[in-house]
């Protein structure tokens, strides 16, 4: 079999494991070439010399064995195994491998899973039945006023919502007794019969389709910090905000806000200001700051919202310059169309530049010369906020120790990850394909032991972990 990564990479694997709805394959590769909910373009799978499938793949599972990467991955496109195929033998042998595999598929899922799909299933058909009804009578698509439809979402909202959140609260109870090995199977199950009534919302639509390669994007990243109510109707828009109200997108928003605390407090550190860690300085520049330039890198920048925040609330972010990487490109024309002009205006003395550059350049060169500064400069602060949650411990240990190279003495490497405690992963898993690699504080410290001064700590949602590593000061 072969693919390509969501960069372009092409790469070979040789395939373990093949059913109708997922792929178990190895790849050699020691540059993290494939990440947890990454989607594989081009992927094809032949046996013999037909091409039984070609299409996109996303990764459920990273097993690490060494040099060697077991992938697991849910095939997304419709299979190509009976394409001009004859009748005869051949033909008559691939329809039985197909009854074979419902077969086996519908032995595989478990009762309780089964009726918490259907319950969740019947659930959203009365929902969006009964809407589609009260919208005609109303007239609501004709409704001039978008203040009063919201209103009127609004006290739906506050009805519905416990009851789909107690189904919700089923599904993800009845999926944590499914076992490993029958998981795709389940999975398939939950996408069939959930899909049709989930993907109306644009977020969950855009979690499950990936269309930069990718889940938690820019543009998922704005949607988790901006209005929920989005979607075409009154339906869509209780969907979309329901399913921002789960864990992760609750606990990415409450990230921001500590990522901005932490660049604060490291910048007035930095320049031997007096700190507050908790909330913004009263100071002025000219009461506080020496002329003394901050050097902050951010790997996997994102929208890079956390550093909008700080510049515009910050008096001091006019003495700090940023380097902002990413290896998506579209994400960092976003950042160049939006946040760099508005830092011109706001705070014209604050640096942004950004640059193209993907995990996979970094640890490539990193080995290739051994731990050589990438970017040629020693930083205060280096952060990477949701790269890990998609990363194996190995990879994770390793730019850890990259950035620590990286940082001057005193400066601090900051980095986060979803904790086991967070309520949607039945949710993100089985119906988005959106998993991730979970670490509580221990596993934390697990990455890189006895490297610097380290301090782990979880925010106040319990789904957020971020490990601080103080390098000491000359």
């Amino acid at each position: 079999m072969s693919f390509k990564n969501s960069q372009g990479v092409a790469a070979d694997g040789t395939l373990v494991r093949l059913s109708r709805q997922n792929v178990v394959f190895e790849v050699y590769n020691p540059y993290s070439i494939v990440q947890l909910s990454e989607v594989l373009d081009e992927l094809k799978i032949h046996q013999g010399n037909r091409a039984t499938y070609a299409g996109r793949a996303v990764i459920t599972g990273l097993l690490n064995t060494g040099l060697i990467l077991i992938v697991s991955a849910s095939l997304v496109d419709p299979w190509s195994d009976l394409k001009d195929l004859q009748p005869g033998e051949t033909l008559r042998s691939f329809v039985r491998d197909f009854v074979g595999d419902w077969d086996e598929a519908n032995t595989r899922v478990g009762e309780r899973f089964r009726t918490s799909i259907s319950n969740l299933r019947s659930y959203l058909q009365e929902l969006r039945r009964w809407l589609e009804h009260w919208e005609m009578e109303a007239d609501i698509d004709r409704e001039a006023n978008s203040n009063r439809v919201l209103d009127f979402v609004r006290d739906v909202d506050q009805e519905i919502y416990p009851k789909f959140a107690d189904l919700n609260g089923e599904f993800e109870e009845a999926t944590r007794q499914v076992p490993r090995k029958d998981a795709p199977f389940h999975r398939a199950l939950a996408q069939r019969e959930l899909h049709p009534l989930l993907m109306v919302s644009p977020f969950m639509n855009r979690a499950f389709n990936k269309p930069l390669g990718y889940a938690g994007d820019f543009e998922m990243v704005r949607m988790m910090l901006n209005d929920p109510w989005e979607g075409t109707n009154t339906y869509a828009k209780l969907v979309n905000a329901s399913a921002l109200r789960h864990d992760a997108p609750a606990a990415h928003r409450n990230r921001i806000e500590l990522l901005q605390r932490a660049i604060t407090r490291e910048t007035y550190r930095t320049l031997s200001a007096p700190v507050l860690a908790n909330s913004r300085t009263d100071l002025t520049l000219s009461e506080s700051v020496p002329k003394r330039r901050v050097q902050i890198l951010n790997i996997g920048c994102g929208p890079a919202e956390e550093i909008s925040r700080f510049m515009k609330s910050e008096p001091a972010s006019g003495n700090v310059d940023f380097r902002l990487v990413d290896f998506n490109r579209e994400t960092l024309d976003f950042v160049e169309s939006t946040l760099i002009p508005r830092a011109r205006h706001q705070r014209p003395e604050m640096n942004l530049v950004t640059e193209q550059r993907s995990v996979h350049e970094i640890l490539k060169m990193a080995q290739e010369s051994g731990h050589e500064n990438a970017f040629d400069q020693k930083y205060d602060v280096v952060y990477c906020a949701g790269l890990f949650d998609y990363l194996r411990d190995a990879t994770c240990g390793f730019l850890i120790e990259l950035f620590y190279e990286w940082v001057q003495p005193g400066g601090i490497v900051l980095v986060t990850n979803v904790t086991p405690n967070h309520s949607s992963v039945a949710m993100m898993g089985m119906v988005l394909d959106w998993n991730l690699e979970l670490r509580n504080q221990q596993d934390m410290h697990n990455l890189v032991p006895g490297l610097g001064e380290q301090q782990a700590y979880v925010d106040s949602t319990g789904v957020n972990v971020f490990l601080e590593i103080r390098k000491p000061a000359e």
